[in-house]
């Protein structure tokens, strides 16, 4: 995984990599469309995959 950014959660504060939006595994996390709003209106960036994870879809 080619790493691109290097970011802070805006949930949580910890740090962790981003390789982008090609191929960033943000992209295999299933989400309901409205947790994905939630997101969206509610942090300004990338959450870390723990705190992504609580929103996926069970």
């Amino acid at each position: 995984m080619k790493v691109i950014a290097n970011k802070t959660c805006p949930s949580c504060g910890k740090a962790f990599s981003c390789p982008g939006e090609d191929d960033c595994w943000c992209e295999k996390v299933q989400l309901h469309k409205k947790d994905m709003l939630f997101i969206m209106e509610n942090y300004n960036d990338c959450l870390c995959p723990e705190c992504l994870g609580r929103f996926e879809e069970k």
